[in-house]
């Protein structure tokens, strides 16, 4: 199990730009750990709230074996 993408999205994004901020939290961070930020593969879904269907309404996780 995995959060939707639509929350994950909201997570991922105060993440980044925390880790960007002049926080002195932050830049302690960004010295010493190696962070590696995936992209989500639903970016058109999550924009309009699908957790799961792309913009078009198809379930983009149970594409991958025949994507066409």
């Amino acid at each position: 199990m995995h959060p939707g993408e639509t929350n994950a999205s909201w997570i991922v994004h105060g993440i980044i730009k925390f880790l960007l901020s002049k926080d002195k939290v932050a830049d302690a961070l960004r010295k010493r750990v190696i962070f590696k930020i995936i992209p989500m593969i639903n970016a058109d879904g999550v924009t309009i709230g699908n957790t799961r269907c792309s913009f078009i309404g198809r379930d983009v996780n149970r594409l991958f074996g025949n994507p066409n």
